[in-house]
């Protein structure tokens, strides 16, 4: 199975400009996870990956999930293994 991503954010984020601006260049299809629109995405987040700073790349790999912050890893961590 394939890995399956999701990416926590929120709009006026500067940080996750800069992911979801990576993402759409790459031509990636990722779902978003608005944490001040989309009701308990933020609870989420902090259940998940125990934080709830964006941006955060959530990464199922299987069943393994792994949290992935800080907008530089995850384009990073992206530009290996998903584009």
């Amino acid at each position: 199975m394939a890995k399956q991503y999701q990416l926590f954010h929120y709009d006026s984020c500067f940080f996750c400009g800069r992911v979801r601006g990576f993402i759409e260049q790459a031509g990636l299809d990722i779902p978003y996870r608005n944490i001040h629109t989309e009701p308990g995405a933020h609870q989420e987040l902090i259940n998940g990956g125990g934080r709830g700073t964006v941006p955060c790349l959530r990464i199922d790999d299987g069943g393994d999930v792994r949290w992935l912050y800080e907008s530089a890893d995850i384009v990073e961590y992206l530009r290996g293994h998903a584009a």
